[in-house]
């Protein structure tokens, strides 16, 4: 009776009631109390109903989705149950189990709507109205697993459990076949829990062990995905008598280590600890079971029997053995008292040896307990609750283990016991599921990662609730804290700003700058307010309005209102007293300074509508005075100041007409009125239109969005603007037709009608002829501003500058492309100054024609001739004809006859061939051949001469750019030619080495002459190289013209490559390899004081001993290859003359005297050693001779042209 009380007590849903009940209490009784600034929400006859009907419907609609979603959850859970499996599909299913599918799932469609727990025998309405609200979904039930060996009698332990199966009367069962992933599974739906009866082959794995496993996997799986957080509430383990007591004990470790691994992969797949109870099942087999507890009632049959361990790791180990001790001394004590009341001998001998039977299953089961749930480090240790043991029903011969002992150790016959006969009770399971492992459904754990993941969106929810009503207090706290010192501030910035105020200067004066901090402080006096109390977001406010308070003034308790009024009164008198006076004044500061009758126009309108209150135009004040702001004052005044006089303007405009303190100057308007009557109405139309900001509702014409994004790749301004700026909306055909045109005969009568007021007068164009005929001077003068305007825009189109060959052909690529941004930006441009659209302007113009081919027959018919000036006032020309005329070289050049293509299209295809003439000269300048010689740039240039802007410059520009480039681009290929093939070779080789400078101890080697020199040398490669460029034929040699330009300079570095020919043909004679002199020496005389004069040239001796003078023929280099050359005397006189090296006979030449012979290749050498001469008569091999060539002295290493 307590517990059924205290249930009633603390059930949740009256808990639920009873809460809901008090908040509607607080709601009626502290509702109407509570208040936020002057509101209370919660005040008057409805408000309370209003939030008591809203406390209702929210915990209806808490509770309807609190249903809704245990509904879609069993729903999910029970459609699982028929999913497929997630091994490969099997064969087609039989007809028994298409049976079956069926019957499940017509369980099923039961199920999804089932709900189980409480009584059925409830008949109050009360008890059915809690049993509807405690009822609980398949899903919310324990879920318990039942695994074992085939035959260990898990489903007859199930069948005579005594457990109540709700589903039974409509399916007919109480255990219903699993299809689809649970087909290996029989479903035990009880009003408390629903266990799963798996396949013995699950635990055992010994028929198809792939198989299985994967069966058992997806069986495991499909249980995660059904029950995320607690897919089971625990695990029932059954092992049979037989097999404890008949199997060996490999087979019974076997099988344990089976039960084991099935465990251990509940734990890792389902992610948490699950309680285990082992059952021992068929214990009727062991012999004097049923004759022992056959006399014991209903109640103590469903009692448990056995040993409950405690939920901590390994307590088990230390219990076993003493529970099962208990367990035993149970029997032993109730022995006698069993034996007493059996008269049955044979029945009484199986209830004495029942205790031994007992006994003797002690050690395997002990043995069997310890494999499966004995701790391991790698392993999660299992959660053995208890140890139970429980029979079924009553079949089979039962073993005695005690007399099969006997038996077998003195060699007896053993008498087998007789079957039992089945009696259809159980024996102590009802209990055991129903008060111990149902009881215990919360002991399983949860999955720790959906727990964490629950546990903080849980507590993420509370500290936002948490932090929501902390951050309302602290709100409230902060508002009125801050309103508070907001009032103070407030209070004490009055004096302060009536002193700024007061000294502020009251003279008249147009300057606004001296007033501007009291206009200021005075307007955001409630504001100042703010920033003095440190209000954060105070000095973004433009005034004290409830809608710029910051946040930390709200919350109901905002009392800028209040305050707001005073200041904005404040406000407006300085606007009136100290701004307006300076605005009028620097008005008539316009009128006296300006000279230009359009400004001193609007000048004076504006000056008479601050003091004509039925003139009074706030747009047209405001326009005025921010371009006079804006043109005078843009440079002195910063950003902010502006910012600040533009919103006190606004303010004053928005008053109204107010008249300014100081009188108007009657005589300052009449003196302004009689210069602007002087100038035309038309252009004072005119200009106001141009102030208007006509051109600000089209867009500017550019040459980007007109050609294409390769506008920038190709074309350039030669005033520096950006291609983004172009030619101002105004003056575009949208602009003319859609914004000029739509306006300017209303801004015309406009300023007719203002003539009156403004000026003074009578409007001049009350007549329909005289306002028309104005209008027209309007459009003209616009359109000869739009006709300038074009042809500076278009003039200042250019292509951009090219340098190289590779520029050219890029832009001429960009030109001649299908896309090319010229057609389109022409295009373009023709239909902006095209006014008279398209066919209608032809044929208007074809009209004009016929009428006056018409007019002047049917005159000379009459005999009358029209004259020439008549027949053109009756034709009148359309005045857009300023603008078409202008342009219609440019519209000619886009148009395409009938049949043929457009003159422009020729343009395109001439700069194609340019690109190929370009890329053919750049292929050659790259292959060291000459450029190809072409006419078309020269032809360029001629046809822009008839082509107009912007075609024209393009075209001369890229002609003469082309010719030019060209030669720029050949020049320096040919001068880095130069560079790196002779000149950095040659400035290493050559300079400060003898031969090419005189006196120099060092040579230039032979290889690095021959290299540079020699035929093939470096030169000679060079030489051939400029061939087609230069002239030879005559001396010097001379650069020939390319496209009427000379290559290089004759001073620069053809001259060394002359020169380097002539070494070329001195040293290296008949194409010699290396550099050589041939020579002939011929004794003249020689002193008579010498005996004897010897010369040795490398071995080649030439001897002299005042004998026959016969000429001896010497070669250098010599045949020994020492390079030394020597001249010795007889008798000896000094050390003779010796020189060694590559160029030993040419030095020792430049030793002697040298006199020139009677012809090129002769000269005769004086040889004088210590006083005494020895003449030679020298014949060299060629009329060019080695010794004192001026070319080696004159060469230089060229490095460029």
């Amino acid at each position: 009776m307590l517990r059924r009380l205290l249930g009633l007590v603390f059930n949740r849903w009256l808990l639920a009631a009873l809460l809901l009940a008090l908040l509607i209490a607080l709601v009626w009784i502290v509702g109407p109390l509570l208040a936020i600034g002057t509101l209370r929400p919660l005040d008057g006859p409805v408000a309370p109903w209003v939030a008591s009907g809203a406390l209702v419907a929210t915990a209806a609609a808490l509770l309807a989705w609190r249903l809704w979603r245990a509904r879609r959850t069993n729903r999910k859970v029970v459609d699982q149950l028929m999913a497929a499996p997630a091994a490969p599909a099997a064969a087609a299913e039989s007809a028994d189990m298409a049976a079956v599918r069926e019957h499940f799932a017509s369980a099923l469609q039961t199920l999804r709507r089932a709900r189980f727990g409480g009584s059925d025998a409830a008949t109050s309405r009360w008890q059915r109205w809690t049993r509807g609200l405690t009822a609980r979904y398949l899903y919310e039930l324990p879920w318990y697993l039942i695994i074992g060996a085939p035959g260990a009698g898990k489903t007859t332990a199930l069948r005579n459990a005594g457990l109540r199966f709700p589903l039974a009367a409509q399916t007919g069962e109480r255990a219903l076949r699993g299809v689809g992933g649970t087909r290996n599974c029989d479903w035990w739906f009880t009003d408390q829990a629903v266990l799963i009866d798996t396949a013995g082959r699950f635990t055992t794995q010994d028929s198809d062990q792939a198989s299985d496993r994967a069966t058992w996997s997806g069986f495991l799986a499909l249980l995660k995905s059904s029950r995320a957080r607690q897919p089971l509430n625990g695990v029932l383990v059954t092992v049979s008598v037989a097999e404890l007591l008949a199997g060996s004990a490999a087979e019974r470790a076997t099988h344990a280590a089976r039960v084991r691994e099935r465990v251990q992969e509940l734990h890792e797949q389902l992610g948490i600890r699950l309680p285990v109870y082992l059952l021992v099942t068929k214990c009727d087999l062991m012999a004097g079971f049923v004759e022992s507890f056959d006399a014991l009632d209903r109640e103590a049959r469903a009692t448990p029997w056995g040993f409950t361990f405690d939920a901590a790791p390994g307590a088990w180990q230390q219990a076993f053995g003493v529970e099962f001790d208990a367990l035993q001394a149970r029997l032993d004590g109730g022995l006698l008292e069993r034996l007493q009341s059996e008269p049955d001998p044979q029945r009484r001998a199986r209830v004495y040896g029942f205790p031994a039977q007992f006994v003797a299953l002690r050690a395997p089961l002990q043995e069997f307990v310890e494999q499966v749930f004995a701790p391991s480090p790698f392993e999660t240790e299992p959660m053995l609750r208890g140890v139970y043991f429980v029979s079924g029903t009553q079949e089979g011969s039962p073993i005695d283990r005690v007399l099969g002992a006997v038996a077998r150790r003195y060699r007896i016959e053993h008498a087998m016991l007789p079957p039992l006969q089945a009696s259809g009770r159980s024996y102590f399971l009802q209990r055991l599921l129903t008060e111990v492992v149902f009881a215990e459904h919360g002991l399983a754990g949860t999955d720790r990662r959906w727990e964490r993941r629950r546990g903080l969106a849980v507590a993420g929810g509370y500290a936002l609730l948490g932090l929501a009503a902390l951050g309302m207090l602290v709100a409230w706290t902060v508002s009125w804290r801050g309103n508070r010192a907001y009032v103070d501030a407030v209070a004490s910035r009055v004096d302060e700003v009536a002193a700024l105020v007061q000294a502020t200067p009251n003279r008249p004066n147009a300057d606004l700058l001296p007033i501007l901090p009291a206009l200021e402080a005075t307007r955001a006096l409630a504001a100042s307010g703010l920033e003095a109390a440190s209000v954060p977001g105070a000095s973004s406010m433009a005034g004290a309005e409830a809608a710029h308070a910051p946040w930390s003034l709200r919350f109901g308790l905002y009392q800028g209102r209040k305050l707001d009024g005073a200041a904005r009164h404040a406000y407006e008198r300085m606007l009136v007293d100290a701004m307006l006076p300076r605005l009028a004044l620097r008005v008539e500061e316009q009128l006296r300074a300006v000279d230009q009758p359009a400004a001193q126009y609007e000048s004076l309108k504006a000056y008479l509508m601050l003091y004509d209150p039925a003139h009074f135009d706030a747009g047209a004040l405001d326009a005025h005075v921010e371009r006079d702001w804006e043109a005078r004052l843009g440079r002195e005044l910063t950003k902010p100041q502006r910012e600040n006089l533009s919103r006190h303007l606004d303010a004053l405009l928005a008053k109204g007409p107010s008249a300014p303190p100081l009188p108007q100057d009657q005589a300052l308007v009449q003196a302004v009125r009689t210069q602007l009557v002087a100038q035309p109405l038309a252009q004072r139309v005119y200009d106001r239109l141009r102030q208007r900001g006509l051109g600000e509702a089209f867009p500017e014409f550019d040459a980007v969005r007109a050609g294409g994004g390769n506008v920038p790749n190709v074309f350039t301004r030669a005033s520096g603007l950006p291609l983004t700026r172009g030619v101002p909306g105004l003056y575009t055909y949208d602009g003319y037709h859609k914004g000029f045109q739509s306006v300017v005969a209303e801004v015309t009568r406009q300023l007719a009608d203002e003539q009156t007021w403004v000026l003074g007068v009578e409007s001049s164009a009350s007549a329909p002829g005289d306002s028309a005929a104005l209008v027209d001077d309007v459009r003209r003068l616009y359109l000869q501003d739009y006709r300038d305007t074009w042809k500076a825009y278009i003039e200042d189109l250019r292509l951009q500058p090219v340098g190289t060959v590779a520029q050219s052909i890029e832009k001429t690529r960009f030109l001649a492309a299908p896309d090319n941004p010229l057609v389109p930006l022409t295009r373009a441009i023709s239909r902006q100054t095209t006014l008279l659209a398209g066919e209608e302007g032809t044929l208007a113009r074809r009209a004009e024609d016929v009428t006056a081919r018409v007019r002047e027959r049917v005159l000379g018919a009459l005999g009358q001739h029209a004259t020439g000036t008549a027949a053109g006032a009756d034709r009148e020309e359309p005045i857009e004809r300023i603008v078409d005329d202008e342009f219609a070289a440019l519209r000619r050049m886009v148009q395409a006859p009938e049949g043929g293509k457009a003159p422009i299209e020729g343009v395109i295809a001439r700069l194609g061939e340019l690109q190929v003439l370009l890329t053919a000269v750049d292929a050659a300048l790259k292959g060291g051949g000459a450029p190809p010689p072409s006419p078309l740039p020269n032809q360029l240039r001629a046809e822009a001469a008839n082509t107009p802007e912007p075609l024209r410059s393009l075209l001369e520009t890229l002609g003469g750019a082309s010719a030019r480039v060209a030669l720029l681009q050949l020049r320096e290929t040919l001068s880095r030619e130069v560079r790196t093939l002779v000149g950095e070779l040659c400035t290493q080789a050559i300079t400060g080495r003898y031969p090419f400078e005189a006196g120099s101890p060092r040579d230039v080697t032979q290889a690095d002459f021959a290299a540079l020199f020699g035929p093939g040398g470096r030169f000679d490669q060079m030489q051939q190289r400029l061939a087609p460029f230069i002239d030879t034929g005559r001396r010097p040699w001379r650069f020939r013209p390319v496209d009427g330009t000379p290559l290089g300079t004759d001073l620069g570095t053809l001259p060394q490559f002359e020169r380097a020919a002539v070494i070329r043909e001195t040293f290296f004679a008949a194409g010699a390899a290396g550099p050589s002199l041939r020579m002939t020496l011929r004794p003249v005389e020689m002193d008579s004081a010498l005996r004897e004069f010897t010369l040795d040239v490398d071995g080649q001796i030439v001897r002299y001993a005042h004998g026959p003078q016969i000429p001896t023929a010497v070669a250098w280099p010599g045949p020994r290859g020492t390079n030394v050359v020597r001249v010795m005397v007889q008798p000896s006189i000094g050390a003779g003359m010796v020189e060694e090296g590559p160029w030993a006979l040419m030095r020792l030449f430049e030793r002697v005297q040298m006199t020139p012979g009677p012809s090129a290749e002769r000269f005769r050498a004086s040889f004088e050693i210590g006083g005494q001469r020895a003449v030679f008569d020298v014949t060299t091999s060629s009329v060019r001779s080695p010794f004192r060539l001026p070319e080696l002295r004159a060469f230089a290493c060229p490095l460029g042209l």
